[in-house]
């Protein structure tokens, strides 16, 4: 993963110095729920709130452990995982130094009960759901006190900074559909009835995925468009599901889409081997 920021008592204290110690490591989440609110862990005892997330244990990898820590702070699986970033710190006035991997989450929902270590406890954290630009104004603009709630601070900062920057590249979901059938589609308010009807739920993909959804319109000779929907702006739930066993849980839109949500229409561009990638979703890296 990409390093986003790097924190040392000199940008966040004023301080010269730097430690030298082995670093802890951590998995951490921005992480969003099916009603398109995201999680913060508020410590109401001493007034300090942060992104849900701790220590890698011995024997585990980032990802075991995220997923073990959003289910004890929340008691959230983690149905869609996607990298953000590395946050590196470096605190050379208590000789300690800590790399945090910061991953997008969406979840289903909660799973099982809430598992809070003695220290969470004593500090009366819980989990609060906001909307994204409520999480956001709560941890930048709060004004901590402390040398440990300033890096904890910058820390989550840095992580919301790089989401916010780039919102589309989290919430974007693609849905294909034949050119004819969105003429039809495009001035309605809502649509997918239809879907619904027979699926259950309207299949949408991730952008990184979409290569390995593509093959399944090279049969159909009709001109193809991909919509773009911007899944923050959806009336409907999301939820994220491997149906097919394949490893991979893909987004299900369980309700009406609105078209409001819609950001973009691509052409499906395709030559003798299949789909052609749109140089507007190039950003997206295959997975």
């Amino acid at each position: 993963m990409k390093t986003i920021a790097k924190l040392t008592d000199k940008n966040i204290l004023g301080l010269d110095g730097i430690s030298n110690a082995e670093p802890r490591y951590t998995s951490r989440a921005v992480l969003r729920n099916s009603e398109g609110k995201f999680a913060v862990m508020l410590m109401k005892k001493v007034g300090f709130q942060l992104l849900p997330g701790g220590g890698i244990d011995p024997g585990e990898d980032e990802i075991s452990a995220l997923k073990r820590e959003i289910l004890e702070e929340t008691g959230c699986s983690c149905d869609y995982i996607k990298e953000i970033g590395i946050v590196e710190e470096n605190r050379a006035h208590c000789d300690y130094t800590q790399i945090s991997n910061y991953y997008f989450v969406h979840t289903n929902g909660k799973i099982a009960e809430i598992s809070l270590t003695e220290g969470e406890k004593s500090t009366k954290t819980e989990v609060q759901w906001l909307g994204f630009d409520e999480v956001y104004r709560l941890i930048t603009e709060f004004v901590p006190k402390t040398e440990q709630h300033k890096f904890l601070r910058a820390r989550d900062c840095a992580v919301l900074e790089t989401v916010r920057n780039s919102f589309s590249d989290y919430a974007t979901l693609l849905h294909c559909m034949k050119k004819s059938t969105w003429e039809e589609r495009k001035n309605r308010e809502f649509w997918g009835r239809r879907n619904i009807e027979t699926e259950g739920f309207i299949h949408c993909s991730q952008p990184e995925y979409f290569w390995r959804v593509a093959p399944n319109f090279d049969g159909i000779k009709d001109e193809m468009v991909i919509l773009c929907i911007d899944e923050n702006k959806l009336s409907a739930k999301v939820r994220y599901e491997d149906g097919d066993g394949c490893g991979r849980s893909y987004p299900h839109v369980y309700g009406l889409i609105n078209n409001s949500a819609v950001t973009a229409v691509l052409p499906f561009l395709c030559d003798e081997n299949g789909w052609v990638k749109n140089p507007e979703l190039e950003i997206f890296e295959d997975k």
